[in-house]
């Protein structure tokens, strides 16, 4: 095997290695963002559903 082959498949391989570390360490801290206590709530509603938004959302503001 040539030298030049040889570092291919070396540099492929460190490529991908590092490839997957990186998506496990990105899953990982998913994870942990996902089981952290820390959330928002929100709440939606559709402009559709509205007969006149800007009074609906003048109503809200008062």
């Amino acid at each position: 095997m040539t030298y030049k082959t040889k570092s291919l498949i070396y540099f492929s391989c460190f490529v991908i290695a590092s490839i997957i570390y990186y998506e496990v360490e990105q899953q990982d801290q998913f994870q942990d963002n996902l089981n952290s206590k820390t959330y928002v709530e929100a709440e939606f509603q559709d402009a559709e559903d509205l007969e006149d938004p800007k009074k609906d959302l003048e109503e809200e503001n008062k």
